[in-house]
């Protein structure tokens, strides 16, 4: 039989039937967050924050190890592989399909959403059925961190759909309104009063009972809960139907039952479209940006009956794909309907995906058996008909223009949408622009990559490299590679290399991505390749037009599109500056330039001769 675990409720873990004896509190507590993001490592950090809080005691991560070491023991069998291992910076706990009541209860919440949609209404009556018998009577006990808390609530807000859907069907396959029906309902609404649909369900579950004077009165408290909570009269739905109650109309006929699995018309197979979870486990360690993360997340937790959309940018290098996965895997759980994750090519210049390419490739995510559509129009016309009122995570990864991002989310539905970008494609609330790293925040990555010992060892030297890289996760990971070579390579030597500006630029890695910004600045790629020739430091328009030859206006136009792809910033009024690591690439721009114009030149002077 293996393992099972319960946690829609009391605590508890089986083995082959039998109870195991979980320890109390806070390793209890890891085992339910370890449960609720199942199959994905939980960073080490995260599980500190969700057992002790924002500020968790500096013998956080050792007591959390022995949690984890107790947890091991106990779920792991003689023979077996280990169920919980760390990964990843942190701790992943496998569990197979059908262990976890949590899960069970989605999946099985899930067929019975597509069965109504599909007109299996009693499959989907049963299968809601099925769902709602996982909960305990006794709810679940009180989480310790936010995040894990956010989950369970999301958990009970998919309940009381579940118990509206499986309501709304036994309706519609003819239920007298039952009395097992209507204490449910009655039970719904006194969890959930106000939620209009669960009045509306339990007046039609006393209409068709035959007891008028109940529902009239039901629509009574319906008015005296909504004016007090939310100052508002019931909606038009809830009015007609108070109405048609009181006129003394009869209650809907029965519906005719449907074979299970079928179409109302019993041409189909229901067919049940998987959910997809495309986010992948970061490979690189994540530290610091910890206001950035909590602006992303908090975002995305709070997507609610409305669509959300949250934008990061920053020049190159400066982590905006690493923040918007990292938010994604903390809010995983916000989106039970499907994660997507889709590079869309911005970051290398030549390999970005038209419009077209983009949407179709989120609609085969959302229905793989669905062909391609031939038309922009038509793609994102189908992804919206997807995501309608599905709770969908979209992130769109190094955008270059608004087009590939565009009237993909419907009008209704919890669904959001993170964009990362060079320059903000997207003029939405919810933008984040991404600094470089601060020198602290820089010597954690580097102690990250490549542990405590090289930086403790010579901190004057690891200061250095943080600088060279210009606080770049991308510079400071793909430069501290070298000290992976061997113990030939010390920090100092690693300093002293990046010092000399020819080798510089090579080692941080940068140059690819700065060459994607540079192939998309037009006109003004001209003064950019000039400026390698200035001298460091800031620069104005009039400056900038007496290097180039350029008339001023057109060179602080030239100046305006730098700093739009992030490869110059203001600093002060009307003064410049390109950071070293991209006056180094644009210096080499034009020294290129300048051999090429030579041996042209050689070239048709010897042709000349």
């Amino acid at each position: 039989m293996g393992l099972a675990y319960e946690i829609l409720g009391p605590v508890r873990a089986y083995r082959d039937g039998r109870t195991l004896r979980l320890p109390a509190g806070r390793p209890t507590a890891a085992l339910v967050t370890l449960l609720l993001h199942a199959g994905s490592a939980v960073p080490v950090e995260r599980l500190c924050r969700e057992l002790w809080g924002a500020r968790p005691p500096a013998s956080a991560v050792a007591n959390l190890r022995s949690h984890v070491s107790q947890l091991r023991h106990l779920l792991t069998s003689p023979g077996e592989p280990v169920r919980l291992r760390a990964e990843c910076g942190g701790y992943l706990l496998r569990v197979e399909p059908g262990e976890l009541d949590a899960a069970e209860f989605e999946r099985l919440a899930d067929e019975g959403r597509a069965a109504r949609a599909h007109g299996a209404t009693d499959l989907a009556a049963a299968r809601c059925e099925q769902a709602l018998a996982l909960w305990s009577p006794t709810e679940p006990p009180p989480a310790y961190g936010p995040i894990t808390a956010a989950t369970f609530d999301r958990l009970r807000e998919r309940r009381a759909e579940v118990r509206e859907t499986y309501a709304q069907a036994r309706l519609e396959l003819g239920d007298p309104g039952s009395p097992a029906l209507t204490a449910l309902l009655r039970r719904h609404v006194v969890e959930h009063p106000l939620r209009e649909s669960a009045w509306s369900l339990l007046m039609r579950a006393q209409h068709r009972a035959g007891d008028r004077s109940a529902a009239l009165q039901t629509y009574r408290a319906a008015c005296r809960a909504l004016a007090g909570e939310l100052g508002v009269p019931p909606g038009p739905e809830l009015t007609e139907l108070y109405r048609t109650v009181r006129r003394g109309d009869g209650p809907p006929v029965r519906t005719t039952l449907r074979v299970p699995g079928r179409s109302p018309r019993g041409a189909s197979p229901l067919r049940l479209t998987p959910v997809p979870h495309e986010l992948p486990c970061a490979a690189a360690p994540f530290v610091g940006r910890r206001a950035e993360l909590a602006r992303l997340t908090t975002g995305l937790t709070r997507a609610g009956r409305r669509p959300t959309t949250l934008s990061v940018y920053g020049m190159a290098g400066a982590g905006k794909s690493a923040l918007a996965l990292r938010a994604a895997a903390e809010t995983v759980d916000t989106f039970p309907d499907g994660q997507l994750h889709l590079d869309l090519g911005g970051s290398i210049a030549g390999a970005r995906l038209p419009p077209l390419q983009v949407a179709n490739r989120v609609l085969r995510s959302l229905d793989p058996a669905a062909g391609p559509a031939t038309s922009l129009a038509e793609a994102r016309a189908r992804v919206r008909s997807l995501l309608f009122d599905r709770r969908v995570l979209l992130v769109l990864d190094n955008a270059t223009d608004p087009a590939q991002v565009e009237e993909l989310l419907p009008v209704r539905g919890g669904c959001a949408v993170v964009v990362t970008s060079r320059t903000p494609v997207l003029d939405v609330a919810g933008r984040i622009r991404l600094e470089p790293l601060p020198q602290e925040d820089g010597l954690a990555l580097l102690r990250a990559t490549v542990g405590d010992r090289p930086v403790d060892e010579e901190p004057e030297s690891a200061v250095a490299v943080v600088a060279f890289c210009e606080g770049l996760p991308l510079a400071l990971r793909t430069a501290a590679r070298r000290l992976a070579e061997g113990s030939h390579w010390s920090m100092a030597r690693l300093a002293r290399l990046l010092r000399d500006e020819r080798f510089r630029l090579a080692e941080t890695g940068l140059r690819p991505r700065l060459s994607a910004s540079y192939h998309r600045l037009g006109s003004a790629a001209v003064v950019f390749r000039l400026l390698g020739r200035a001298r460091p430091g800031p620069v104005t328009a009039d400056q900038v037009a007496a290097l180039t030859g350029v008339p001023r206006e057109e060179a602080a136009w030239a100046l305006d599109r730098l700093v739009a792809a992030q490869l110059a910033e203001p600093v002060g009024r009307g003064h410049f500056r390109l950071g070293e690591l991209v006056r180094l690439y644009a210096a080499e721009l034009a020294a290129t330039e300048a051999s090429a114009g030579a041996a042209t030149g050689a070239g048709a002077e010897a042709t000349a001769s």
